[in-house]
């Protein structure tokens, strides 16, 4: 038997980065079918988790209340090589001129502004899961 059926398909394992509860039930609403998630709500617990289990992608939330920012946490886990590459998503309401070019050269693989819709959020991990030609 070589089809395997859905159920028996890994996911791929998310982190969301997320210090406000209902945006973050929002995203896990949002992507549960389709991912595995793990949440963190602050920066060092983002860190913690990262360093514990490799994740396909982090969904990072840059304005993260006290301690440190997601573009903070971006940069400490692009200097873990198991994060080098990983896509990581900048998750903001910042949506002026200028702000996605400042979170793609902090680290971050895109960017999307909140709100967003499930379908946007859908269409944007399809993409940076795409295989690049």
């Amino acid at each position: 038997m070589t089809n395997q059926s859905n159920s028996e398909v890994k996911k791929r394992s998310l982190l969301v980065v997320e210090d406000d509860d209902i945006n973050l039930s929002v995203i896990i609403a949002f992507l549960s079918k389709e991912y595995d998630i793990d949440s963190a709500t602050s920066g060092l617990e983002a860190i913690e988790k990262a360093n514990a289990k490799k994740y396909d992608a982090i969904l990072m939330d840059i304005n993260l209340g006290s301690g440190i920012t997601g573009i903070e946490v971006t940069k400490e886990l692009r200097n873990n090589a198991d994060y080098a590459d990983t896509p990581i998503i900048a998750i903001t309401a910042f949506a002026m001129d200028g702000d996605k070019e400042e979170f793609i050269a902090g680290g971050c693989t895109d960017y999307i502004s909140k709100p967003f819709t499930r379908n946007e959020i859908l269409t944007l991990m399809k993409k940076i899961f795409e295989p690049k030609n």
